[in-house]
C-alpha cells in the first residue's frame, strides 16, 4: 500500500499554484521533494496532508480516496510537520509533543508519559521538556515540533502504512541536527513509514532521499533517484547556477561554480 496522487492541480489568485503533479510516497521510502520558491513544494505537501483541496486530480492513501477518511483516521495515519511552528500558549515543550498524541488510542497516563519523553529524547530535545515553548530558540521549536510529529505516528496504525509529510524540517537546524533529522526520518521508513520530505540542499538530498520529485514554477521537472534527478545540467536550468559533481569513495556531493 502506498500514497498516490495523480495529477494534482491547485490555483488561488488567478494564479496556478500546481500543475497536474504526480507523486507516489511509498513505504520505506523517503521522497525528497526539491525546488526553488515558488516552484510549489508547500503547496504539494499540504494537497497530500488534506488541508487543501485540489483544483483537479485525486490522492489515495493506501488504496481509499483521502476525501473518504475522516479527519481522526487521517490524524492517526499521516502526521505533518509545516514550516511555520508558532504558538503563542506558554505551553512547556512536553506539552507541545503532547497535542501529537490527541488522535491517538489513549496508552494510560504513564506510557502516554513514556511516549511524550521517548520522542523528544530521539529529537535531542529532552532537556527542553519542561521549557516554556515561546521561550526556545528557533531550531529547538524544530525539534520539539519533531517530537510531536513522531508521538503523533508512534504506534503502527490499524488501515496500513502511515505516512509523514516533512516541511524543511531542517530550515532552522544547526548542521548536526540537520542530519540528525534526515536520519530519523530514514529509521521512520525503515519502520514502514512512507515519508516525504522538503528540502533546500540537494547535497542533503543526495545523501539520504530513496526518490527525487523536481519542482518548478507549479511543474514536475524530473522524478526518480537522487543520481538520475539531480543532474548538474538539470539543476542549471532550473536555479540557473553552475553546479559539479564530484564523487569520492562511493560518495557523491554537488558544489555551486562560483
Amino acid at each position: 500500500m502506498s500514497y498516490v496522487a495523480q495529477e494534482l492541480s491547485f490555483r488561488a489568485g488567478g494564479r496556478t499554484l500546481l500543475d497536474r503533479v504526480s507523486i507516489t510516497l511509498a513505504p520505506g521510502q523517503v521522497h525528497a521533494v526539491l525546488g526553488p520558491n515558488g516552484a510549489g513544494k508547500s503547496t504539494l505537501l499540504r494537497l497530500l496532508a488534506g488541508d487543501l483541496e485540489p483544483a483537479s486530480g485525486q490522492r489515495v492513501l493506501n488504496g481509499r480516496r483521502l476525501e473518504h477518511w475522516t479527519s481522526v483516521e487521517r490524524a492517526r495515519q499521516r502526521a505533518v510537520l509545516p514550516q511555520q511552528h508558532g504558538l503563542s500558549f506558554a505551553f512547556t515543550a512536553a506539552q507541545v509533543v503532547e497535542l501529537g498524541r490527541l488522535p491517538c488510542v489513549r496508552q494510560g497516563p504513564a506510557r502516554e508519559q513514556a511516549i511524550i519523553a521517548a520522542a523528544l529524547a530521539r529529537t535531542d530535545a529532552a532537556h527542553l521538556a519542561q521549557q516554556p515553548y515561546p521561550t526556545l530558540s528557533g531550531g529547538e521549536r524544530s525539534r520539539v515540533q519533531l517530537a510531536r510529529v513522531l508521538a503523533q505516528v508512534w504506534e503502527p496504525a490499524l488501515q496500513g502504512p502511515q505516512v509523514l509529510l516533512l516541511d524543511e524540517p531542517t530550515a532552522s537546524l544547526d548542521l548536526a541536527h540537520q542530519h540528525q533529522c534526515l536520519r530519523l526520518a530514514r529509521e521512520c521508513a525503515a519502520q514502514g513509514m512512507a515519508v516525504m520530505v522538503v528540502l533546500h540542499d540537494p547535497n542533503l538530498v543526495l545523501s539520504y532521499a530513496d526518490r527525487v520529485s523536481l519542482l518548478c514554477c507549479g511543474q514536475l521537472q524530473a522524478q526518480g533517484t537522487a543520481e538520475e534527478v539531480l543532474t548538474p545540467e538539470r539543476l542549471r536550468q532550473v536555479y540557473g547556477l553552475d553546479f559539479s559533481l564530484h564523487s569520492q569513495n562511493g560518495q557523491r556531493w554537488l558544489q555551486v561554480r562560483p
